[in-house]
């Protein structure tokens, strides 16, 4: 008899486990909790059923014990009071010393489960800063390699603005990146941004990212390769010039050379001011980039589309990166002056005759249509001979502004040697490339400059010879070039100041 009420109570016990697993877990944490309550009140109600509660001072402890690790004290202090009830009206004892011996059990149980709650929280705490040390790590052993390979400061650049916004690297949804003019070092320019203007923008690149299931290297490899897709951002990051002769924030941060946690905005500050109105921001960080005490630039983060908060934590694991970035942004502007030095020239700042080969080559095999024209200065000798050859190279350096001035972005001047030089036309017909040589011969007359009145002629002028795929067979870029040296003598040979096309001998 006595076996099979311990048969019936253990498949009561198993019945309502059943049903409290069954619908806990679908309940919000209060209601789950208050099922497990119940359910292991219920053995008690069962216990007085099955046995006479014969166990029911024993299943109080197991009752009041749920009852504490589910809502700690006001959890002993109910469970106490109801134990005490029930064992009162099932067993008719009403002994002090039980009352006093479930206080007890219930005093000894909230210390216990504190103490093993503060253990939790330290190998919680612990194991959350292993992880993230691990995972800052991780972030720098994937993008070290990256960062200090990459020369070119756009790539640069990507490079780094991909590893602290990608969910595999730093996991920003924001960050803008802002360089000290090489120059004269008193302004800073914003250079490019990755993340959206607001949110919307942020789910539509997040639900790709995880519909490709891209990870941190393949991330990189891409924004390495491809146009930056962020273009509203990066038009707003491309208008900022900020002066550093100013007090302001960003001024601030690389002065101190410490990071600046911006979360309530200094109305005194108008830089500040109209950052946070440009780019929509409530709180976000400004990182300085500082390399042997050189001020490189800033990178700046935020969380415009989840908006969770930046923490110490967060400043920090983006350090590192930043340190790293600085040094190697140094030395891919390092490496862009070597090869300004190599390929251009010193005293016009246009291509020297080493890089009109390399150029000349690569457009000459990838365009169908190519012109070019050369040309120099009438009479340079004489102005060398009569003025000296320091007014000689400032007359030098201002034709090549007005050349440059006159070309478009796309079109390639170089020097080509002492007054000579060559200009590229990628995807220009003779007419246009005429037309060009032309406006480019009427600026030079209309430009005052130094000494020009003791020319021959009065003014200082040039002679423009031109050549084009479009009316000649050529082989090579040297072969255009030659016809256009030969239009050239002729403009010399047939009174100089014009432009002549080379269309055969």
């Amino acid at each position: 008899m006595v076996m099979m009420q311990y048969a019936q109570f253990i498949v009561y016990i198993i019945v309502i486990a059943i049903i409290t697993n069954l619908f806990r877990f679908k309940m919000n944490e209060t209601v789950d909790k208050l099922m497990l309550v119940m359910s292991t009140f219920a053995l008690i109600i069962f216990d007085g059923i099955l046995f006479d509660s014969i166990h029911t001072e024993w299943l109080a402890f197991l009752f009041i014990c749920v009852s504490i690790i589910s809502f700690f004290i006001y959890g002993a202090i109910v469970s106490v009071s109801i134990a005490s009830f029930v064992l009162s009206i099932q067993t008719d004892v009403t002994s002090p010393v039980i009352m006093l011996e479930y206080i007890l059990f219930a005093l000894g149980s909230i210390v216990l489960y504190q103490y093993f709650l503060k253990i939790k929280g330290e190998r919680d705490r612990w194991l959350s800063y292993l992880i993230d040390n691990s995972k800052q790590l991780s972030v720098l052993k994937g993008v070290s390699t990256s960062i200090q390979k990459a020369l070119q400061l756009e790539k640069l650049i990507k490079t780094i603005l991909t590893t602290v916004t990608a969910g595999y690297g730093l996991g920003f949804n924001r960050a803008m990146i802002l360089l000290v003019d090489d120059e004269e070092e008193k302004h800073l320019k914003g250079i490019m941004g990755t993340g959206p203007m607001n949110a919307d923008e942020g789910y539509a690149t997040w639900e790709s990212i995880v519909k490709n299931k891209f990870k941190l290297k393949e991330l990189i490899e891409i924004s390495e390769t491809e146009v930056p897709r962020d273009t509203l951002l990066n038009q707003h990051v491309k208008e900022l010039c900020i002066s550093l002769e100013e007090k302001n924030f960003l001024s601030q941060a690389l002065d101190n050379g410490n990071p600046l946690h911006i979360k309530e905005h200094n109305i005194s500050d108008q830089t500040l001011q109209d950052f946070v109105k440009r780019f929509n921001m409530t709180e976000f960080a400004v990182i300085p980039l500082i390399q042997q005490g050189d001020k490189v630039g800033v990178l700046i983060i935020d969380n415009p589309v989840n908006k969770n908060p930046i923490t110490v934590n967060d400043i920090d694991s983006t350090i590192p990166i930043a340190n790293q970035a600085a040094i190697a942004i140094q030395n891919a502007r390092l490496y862009s002056k070597v090869q300004d030095m190599a390929l251009k020239d010193g005293l016009t700042g246009l291509y020297n005759q080493r890089a009109f080969q390399t150029l000349s080559s690569n457009i000459f095999s990838n365009e169908n249509t190519l012109s070019v024209i050369i040309l120099d200065i009438d009479n340079f000798k004489h102005f060398n001979d009569t003025n000296g050859h320091i007014l000689g190279n400032e007359v030098l350096s201002k034709l090549s502004n007005v050349i440059q001035g006159t070309i478009d972005s796309h079109h390639i001047a170089c020097r080509y040697g002492g007054e000579e030089f060559v200009i590229l036309l990628p995807k220009m017909g003779k007419n246009q490339a005429v037309e060009l040589a032309e406006e480019i011969r009427s600026n030079v007359v209309a430009t005052k400059f130094p000494c020009e009145e003791n020319q021959p002629t009065g003014h200082l002028t040039i002679s423009l010879g031109v050549a084009s795929t479009e009316c000649t067979t050529v082989i090579n870029p040297d072969q255009l070039l030659d016809y256009a040296d030969k239009a050239l003598y002729k403009a010399k040979a047939t009174g100089k100041n014009k432009v002549i096309l080379f269309e055969g001998d």
